[in-house]
């Protein structure tokens, strides 16, 4: 671990202040504690595990260690964990890198990429960028095409409520990989993949929208993406129709402290200019629909006239007798109009 220590301290922003031994020492403990972790995961599983194993065991205790792992400042360079599990099981067949995905997979929605295209350990920073990588990352052919180049101003959308007296629906996307890839614009509809939120969701968040500020990164997926569900959700109510549309799943009990979440998440955070947004042509076609006043009548024609079965038959009863009229009308016209047979006269 001291031939290491050179090239870990390399991987902190900031010089360490541990001194070699102390410095080392934590590499150590840490990165064993964390190889055995999820090699023993790897190996049993949940099911099979020692139950009486005081981290294993105890399911709430592993959920804590689990997401304690993946914040910012806990991260330990990647390269001292492949070093220390290589050590430690030199005949291991199965990579390191599949072990520590396999471990994050229940925490994070969506499906991960297929083994073949997981990064490779040599590319991988951290637990975190791994996560990132595996999971939020999309790869060049997900990227949208036409994304404008030029450094404009970014036009904020409306919130779920006004989308929906616009005339713009929403559906859950269903069978797409990833959280933020799935996120789509079809004609007059709007798809997002499920979202699972509950008390872990905004330490999620939070770290890999930091590690994305931090890391320099041209384009912040996280961000983007928090920055779509910031514009739909202002009040309960939104949160309340996208719930009910399968988009949200609450599990924190109340609307109002999933709308703070997402109303707090941007906050002090740096967003994408509208040349790297990574859903400018979904608020493009939003703003598009939005703009057209035809859509935003015919909205408020069904809303106002016909919200119920009642409205609708009402409607067609009233037309009916209307036409009725109109053509008894026209034929009584007609008939006072029409000549006398036998002198000719009108």
């Amino acid at each position: 671990m001291r031939g290491l220590e050179a090239q870990a301290r390399r991987y902190y922003d900031q010089p360490v202040s541990l001194g070699e031994d102390a410095f080392v020492e934590m590499l150590l403990l840490d990165g064993c504690f964390i190889v055995e972790l999820i090699c023993m995961l790897a190996t049993s599983g949940l099911q099979q595990g020692d139950q009486n194993d005081p981290v294993i065991g105890n399911l709430l205790i592993l959920s804590r260690i689990s997401y304690d792992i993946l914040l910012l400042e806990n991260q330990l360079p990647f390269c001292v964990l492949l070093k220390l599990s290589s050590m430690a099981m030199p005949n291991e067949k199965v990579p390191f890198i599949d072990k520590a995905a396999g471990f994050f997979e229940w925490m994070y929605p969506g499906s991960r990429r297929e083994r073949s295209n997981t990064i490779s350990s040599h590319e991988c920073k951290h637990l975190l960028d791994l996560v990132y990588r595996n999971w939020l990352l999309p790869s060049p052919s997900e990227l949208p095409s036409g994304i404008e180049a030029k450094n404009t101003k970014l036009e904020f959308i409306r919130s779920a409520k006004e989308l929906k007296d616009a005339g713009i629906k929403f559906r859950k996307q269903e069978g797409s990989f990833g959280l933020f890839l799935g996120v789509r614009f079809e004609k007059d509809m709007i798809k997002i993949p499920c979202l699972k939120i509950d008390d872990t969701t905004e330490s999620l968040f939070r770290n890999l929208i930091a590690y994305e500020q931090c890391s320099q990164r041209q384009h912040l997926y996280v961000t983007d993406y928090i920055t779509v569900m910031d514009c739909l959700i202002n009040t309960r109510e939104d949160v309340r129709i996208l719930r009910h549309r399968g988009i949200i799943e609450n599990g924190l009990g109340d609307d109002e402290m999933v709308c703070t979440l997402f109303n707090k998440l941007g906050i002090n955070v740096m967003l994408s200019d509208r040349g790297r947004f990574y859903y400018a042509q979904l608020f493009t076609g939003v703003e598009k629909h939005c703009a057209q006043r035809r859509n935003v009548w015919l909205v408020k024609l069904r809303r106002d006239h016909f919200n119920s079965p009642w409205s609708l038959i009402s409607f067609l009863a009233a037309l009916t007798l209307l036409l009725l009229t109109l053509v008894q009308t026209v034929f009584t016209v007609m008939s006072y109009f029409k000549p006398d047979p036998k002198t000719g006269i009108k």
